[in-house]
């Protein structure tokens, strides 16, 4: 199989910015916010690894620290980056319908109240606006700190995203209040 997941994606294009040992692939998924828009988490990092290692697409360097602990450093090899590089060309190339737990709600909305399901929706809303706010200073921040044109697009498509839900919720709020 040549094929990547997500997760491997993700952690191999970290890897291609340069080699890093697992602690620092963590800290650097944390400051990215990675887990918003990844599934790597700390035991999933560890995992991947050493399956990319079997793979061939990573490879191990054992170090000693100055603490004299034995560190394993990981960097991208040439088929890694190979198929990295199928794999986003892949991921740009075709839309994923994403799920969203709202659409759960809104098929079965009619076991709650009107009222309710209109509070609700309200709410949810509300929380498309503040995520909207979030991804709107994230792209400033991204801004200020000088970082490439092509992070942007995280913070931007997310801005998208999110507006049009709101025009989506919108129109769905107005369609319950005609409908009696």
């Amino acid at each position: 199989m040549t094929g990547l997941s997500n997760a491997e994606a993700s952690l191999l294009g970290l890897l291609s910015e340069g080699p890093m040992y697992p602690y620092q692939i963590e800290q650097e998924v944390e400051c990215r916010s990675m887990r918003d828009w990844t599934e790597l988490s700390m035991s999933a990092i560890y995992k991947l690894l050493i399956s990319l290692e079997g793979r061939g697409f990573v490879r191990r360097t054992n170090e000693v620290s100055a603490q004299n602990r034995l560190r394993k450093r990981y960097e991208i090899t040439d088929e890694g980056t190979a198929a990295l590089c199928k794999t986003l060309e892949a991921l740009l190339s075709v839309p994923q319908h994403t799920l969203w737990q709202v659409d759960i709600g809104t098929y079965n909305c009619d076991l709650l109240p009107k009222k309710t399901v209109l509070r609700s929706l309200k709410k949810y809303r509300k929380s498309l606006e503040d995520g909207i706010k979030c991804y709107e200073e994230l792209h400033k921040y991204l801004e200020d700190c000088g970082c490439p044109a092509h992070r942007f697009g995280i913070a931007t498509r997310n801005i998208f995203l999110l507006k049009g839900e709101i025009a989506w919720v919108d129109s769905y709020m107005k369609d319950l209040g005609r409908k009696e």
